[in-house]
């Protein structure tokens, strides 16, 4: 699942006497385009925004696995790069 970083921030429970704190990411979820195939002229998967929403959440900061490099591409559609190296980013920007 590709999601966008939105926020991140933490939540400290005043009523306990433990005083726990949650550390949490704001994030917009983003759905596969093409049914998650590889885009033809690129060779990369194309994520874009959900059309039926639901698409904000808030999850654990400890529910993300890694980081992706997306880059813009159109009108809400990001390519999601899988092999980034300086020549590829050098191209993009």
């Amino acid at each position: 699942m590709v999601a966008r970083l939105l926020a991140l921030f933490k939540i400290r429970n005043t009523l306990s006497e433990a005083g726990a704190v949650d550390r949490l990411a704001l994030v917009c979820i983003l759905d596969p385009v093409n049914s998650g195939r590889f885009h033809i002229a690129s060779r990369h998967i194309r994520v874009g925004m959900r059309v039926h929403g639901r698409d904000m959440r808030i999850v654990s900061i400890g529910a993300v696995i890694g980081l992706a490099h997306v880059i813009p591409s159109g009108e809400r559609q990001w390519i999601v790069n899988h092999r980034m190296d300086v020549r590829t980013f050098n191209e993009i920007y």
